[in-house]
């Protein structure tokens, strides 16, 4: 007898949703330099900060050795997020930075952007119309240097909204500076605001299409139905470079989404090959197949499913499917 398959697909995966584990601790690395962006010389006794992003269960902190260096061990699979400080610079935020189980990433290299100049103090007789400082070279009142600073840590305390308002201050003034946009295209994503975090971190992208803001983008879009602008920007970036499986699964889910279950198992079949052990390209390429009839095909995937994750709600649903599929 025929058996029908009824099957909802959810939102898209976010890029931390496919953290593995509740804990920050586990049996893999991450590693990099710090260095001084306008001259590349290394920056030594950097101070940084991990942070997973699944639960905020925490993570280490670690410091830059005189050459730059760093490297933690023992953390787990997930999404990273990554604070740095050193004397005479801006803080730098970076992530989530996507770490798959027994995965080693090339070395992440930070840069650091030298704090702003603070005009100097007139002398007691004179009195300047405005106090002044450079940020990126150009001369912006003390206002709009706060602005940012508020918006940055707004951002830290998860107060979007507010952080738009910030940087929305200093916008105007600086709208060619990219650390500005991209904190911008941040706070706009924080606050729901899908629309305007594309428009700014396109403009991002086109500047400097490095492989962190590359995918970043592409997400944003998938996630915005731009799919076939998503895997333009996916195409586009150098072989070996994705190292996460995340934008092939929500590639793979947009085209179920628009009935397209065949295409969905071609993008399902790029996130198994290039993670073997996340179960969710292998439960969603089982759906697609299921989507089409082909009980078994999909056979395999949801074993697969329940042999990876077994405590999984993925597992639970592919254990339900599996007892209809003789």
């Amino acid at each position: 007898m025929k058996r029908v398959f009824a099957i909802a697909l959810g939102v898209l995966i976010s890029a931390t949703a496919l953290v593995a584990s509740e804990d920050w601790r586990g049996n893999n690395r991450l590693a990099g330099n710090v260095v001084d962006k306008a001259t590349g010389k290394p920056v030594p006794n950097a101070k940084l900060k991990l942070r997973i992003t699944k639960g905020e269960k925490g993570g280490p902190d670690t410091t830059s050795d005189k050459n730059g260096k760093w490297a933690v061990l023992g953390i787990s699979s997930g999404g990273w997020n990554i604070d740095t400080e050193a004397d005479g610079y801006e803080m730098k935020q970076i992530g989530p930075v996507q770490l798959a189980e027994g995965q080693r990433l090339p070395p992440i290299k930070i840069e650091m952007d030298a704090k702003v100049e603070v005009a100097p103090q007139p002398t007691a007789d004179v009195e300047p119309p405005h106090e002044e400082v450079k940020i990126g070279g150009i001369a912006v009142s003390k206002d709009i240097a706060d602005a940012i600073e508020n918006g940055n840590r707004l951002i830290t305390e998860k107060k979007y909204g507010e952080a738009v308002a910030e940087f929305e201050k200093a916008y105007p003034t600086l709208s060619s500076n990219i650390s500005l946009k991209m904190a911008l295209a941040r706070a706009y994503y924080g606050a729901g605001d899908l629309k305007k975090a594309i428009v700014l971190l396109d403009e991002v992208y086109k500047a400097n299409p490095e492989t962190q803001t590359a995918m970043l983008l592409a997400n944003m879009l998938v996630e915005d139905g731009q799919t076939d602008r998503g895997k333009e920007v996916i195409e586009k970036l150098p072989a070996g470079s994705i190292t996460d499986p995340t934008i092939y699964v929500n590639m793979g889910i947009a085209a179920m989404n628009k009935k397209q279950p065949a295409v969905g198992v071609e993008w399902f079949s790029k996130a198994i090959a290039l993670d073997e052990k996340r179960h969710e390209g292998y439960y969603y390429r089982a759906l697609a197949m299921l989507q089409q009839g082909k009980t078994k095909q999909a056979k395999p995937d949801l074993e697969k499913v329940v042999a990876l994750a077994p405590d999984s709600s993925e597992a639970k649903d592919a254990r339900e499917y599996l007892k209809s599929i003789k």
